[in-house]
């Protein structure tokens, strides 16, 4: 199904979730639309502030009738972290050897990852929104993903058939193949988002000296800059979420 595209149907899979137990796309399904979120790994910063972003505003996707789950390599153990430093609301899947990730055309195979991208499947298991980066930060602003979700129906529907792609747990755990990186902490994700700002800053205004050949650089600064505040205020907000015990 490399020609993953909106308005086709998804391929049904079942992944282990951060506790080990199977998550099932159909199963989901039946409750309400959802949005795939594939990420590069814990140790990305843009994933854990796009992650943490979407944590932060669970309540507008709830809203909304619509369920999150992300899906990288990271195995299980990896995932448990994760979802209680970023104090997910959601699961966190693990697709071990990317074969998921490859069989939607959504693998970047130089970096062994997932290429980031969302995936919006409504309740008849038609793709409604896609959205692939280009690179590792390039993500849509949550305009772009909301816009996506807005006029999803959601209600109570059985759907028949199992997953025509699964994996376990054991699996998960075994074959992983993530990147020998280690995962940064809330501190060292803060730290980085405020070292990103202050470079931004500078290159603007070396853009603006330069006139009209600047101008497209900065614009495109400008958007990175936004998405970089973003994170940041997500993150920001997690911490405090954390030492408030909420």
């Amino acid at each position: 199904m490399a020609d993953l595209d909106v308005g086709r149907e998804v391929t049904y899979f079942e992944l282990p979730d951060q506790q080990d137990y199977p998550w099932s796309l159909s199963g989901q399904l039946e409750l309400g639309p959802v949005m795939l979120v594939f990420y590069r790994g814990d140790w990305d910063p843009y994933c854990n502030g796009q992650l943490a972003s979407y944590a932060r505003q669970i309540e507008a996707f709830e809203q909304l009738g619509v369920q999150v789950a992300g899906i990288s390599v990271d195995p299980p153990p990896n995932n448990a972290t994760m979802v209680g430093k970023l104090q997910l609301p959601f699961p966190l899947l693990s697709d071990p050897e990317g074969e998921l990730a490859r069989l939607f055309g959504l693998w970047d195979a130089g970096e062994g990852v997932a290429v980031p991208s969302i995936v919006v499947v409504d309740q008849s298991g038609e793709i409604r929104y896609l959205y692939r980066g280009s690179d590792f930060a390039d993500r849509p602003t949550d305009e772009e993903v909301f816009a996506g979700l807005r006029g999803l129906d959601s209600r109570i529907e059985r759907l028949t058939g199992g997953p025509e792609f699964q994996i376990g747990a054991a699996q998960a755990r075994e074959r992983s193949v993530r990147p020998d990186e280690r995962a940064m902490d809330l501190d060292q994700l803060t730290t980085y988002y405020r070292g990103v700002l202050f470079t931004i800053t500078v290159l603007k205004k070396r853009f603006e000296a330069w006139g009209r050949s600047g101008r497209k650089a900065f614009k495109e600064l400008d958007a990175y800059q936004q998405m970089a505040r973003h994170y940041t205020k997500a993150l920001d907000d997690t911490v405090e979420l954390k030492r408030s015990g909420a």
